[in-house]
């Protein structure tokens, strides 16, 4: 009996110590995007890079979306091996997004003076997608939207009816104020200030939490909407109007052009994408196209999904060159990486970088790349491409043409990453999950000695008689 008792506790406390809990509440891993090299964009271009100086530069200790920061800095030295005067069309192409830190941007320039650059944003794409041989980027270029974008499934002039649906509380009891309303025929509603909506057939259902008051926005594309407010307790009870709430409906003709622009501004979720120019305005209303040819309601929380989506980016500007001038251009911005503690106490920092797309140009020579560490995260304990460290800390890797290999870099606190390291690691990863292992484990001991003590008192008073 006594074996067979510890045989079930100790498969019980293995089991239970198999189960996955993390310590906190911070991510284990953070994929970030890559970024790029400059690309040519004309065909036979004259124009070769005699020189370019690649910077990683760590040493402000920034950190930002659970990734440690480069400035990164890309130098070149370019030439136009013509005999006549050309204006050359260049790209920058990276991956990003507009939320926060990642918004897009930059700067550019040309012999130390700053030059103007346009934004074209191309669909989102996923990390599988973004292999060598999956990504052609001449391809996406060439499909990027250059001119003013014509909506498929709605139009910019076309008339519509912005309602404000107010629900004021008069008993000071938070609660849920709901619309309800039906579209039968080619209606299309966008709507704001949700937090939750359903559907069923043509039957629409839209909520928003309300504590003192608050206003649901519907800007229906059509002639008028049928609009039925109620509202109810978060436990579902229905509530009285005129005596737990008031409501106030307010409706005003317009047209969609009038009304999208303002709304982007106004929003809770998409105020910080301001639309500045065509290129800006072709992206949102791409979305929203997108967006109302899967749907008939739109919300605001699906136009700010594709503002967090990680997309194609090509930031283009020109520069003019004599027969056969140099010119120095330099492009400047911050860059993330993917943080990565599955292995290790501390999280490892991968850092990607697409070398290839300035094999567009004619010719391409003398690459330098420099990796300044942080105090924080000293070390590059892995790199796609030799590094030698320098007495001042510095990795440096020269290379006479353009390397064939993108350049991945890890950064991390530590030379390398040692068996400590590892066991530290998936100690504190799973902490919680032995702390509960030892406390069932506990538990079950206490039971079994209660249980033998029972027993043996049982055995004993039996002997006894």
């Amino acid at each position: 009996m006594r074996k067979k008792a510890f045989v079930i506790v100790l498969i019980l406390f293995f089991f239970l110590s198999s189960i996955p809990v993390w310590a906190n509440s911070a991510p284990v891993y953070w994929e970030a995007s890559p970024s790029s090299n400059v690309m040519i964009v004309e065909a036979d271009s004259p124009i070769t890079v005699l020189k370019e100086n690649l910077t990683f530069d760590f040493s402000e200790n920034l950190l930002k979306d659970y990734s440690i920061v480069a400035k990164v800095n890309a130098e070149y030295t370019m030439k136009n091996t013509s005999e006549k005067e050309i204006t050359s069309a260049m790209v920058f192409p990276y991956f990003g997004n507009f939320s926060g830190s990642r918004k897009p941007g930059g700067e550019v320039l040309v012999d130390g003076s700053p030059v103007p650059y346009t934004l074209y944003y191309g669909d989102a794409y996923r990390k599988e997608n973004l292999e060598e041989e999956k990504l052609d980027l001449k391809g996406a270029l060439n499909e990027m939207e250059t001119g003013s974008y014509e909506p498929v499934n709605f139009s910019l002039d076309e008339p519509g009816v912005l309602y404000q649906v107010t629900f004021k509380n008069l008993k000071k009891d938070h609660f849920t104020g709901k619309l309800s309303f039906s579209l039968e025929g080619s209606e299309k509603v966008f709507a704001k200030n949700l937090n939750s909506y359903g559907y069923s057939a043509d039957q629409y259902d839209i909520g928003t939490s309300v504590r003192y008051q608050d206003t649901i926005e519907v800007f229906l594309l059509g002639d008028a909407l049928n609009l039925i407010p109620e509202a109810h307790t978060f436990e579902g009870v229905t509530l009285r109007e005129n005596e737990d709430y008031t409501v106030e409906i307010s409706k005003k003709s317009m047209l969609f052009q009038d009304y999208y622009e303002e709304m982007i501004a106004d929003s809770e979720y998409l105020g910080y994408f301001v639309i500045n120019n065509q290129t800006e305005r072709n992206f949102f209303l791409k979305n929203l196209d997108d967006a109302f040819g899967s749907a008939r309601l739109v919300t605001e929380d699906d136009l700010a999904q594709f503002l967090h989506e990680e997309r194609l980016i090509f930031l283009y500007y020109e520069t003019s060159f004599q027969a056969e001038e140099e010119k120095t251009t330099s492009i400047s911005y911050e860059a993330g990486g993917s943080m990565d503690r599955r292995s290790s106490k501390d999280p490892t920092y991968i850092f990607e970088y697409l070398l290839s797309p300035a094999g567009y140009f004619k010719d391409f020579t003398n690459l330098t790349l420099r990796v300044l560490p942080s105090e924080g995260y000293p070390y590059v304990i892995s790199s796609s491409l030799p590094l030698d460290k320098k007495e001042n800390g510095d990795y440096v890797g020269v290379f006479d043409t353009l390397p064939e290999k993108e350049l991945t870099f890890t950064m991390y606190r530590e030379e390398k990453i040692t068996l400590v390291d590892r066991t530290e690691g998936f100690l504190s990863r799973n902490f919680y999950s032995f702390l509960f292992s030892g406390g069932v484990l506990l538990v079950f001991l206490a039971a079994l000695i209660v249980g033998l003590g029972i027993r043996g008192l049982i055995r004993f008073k039996r002997h006894s008689r």
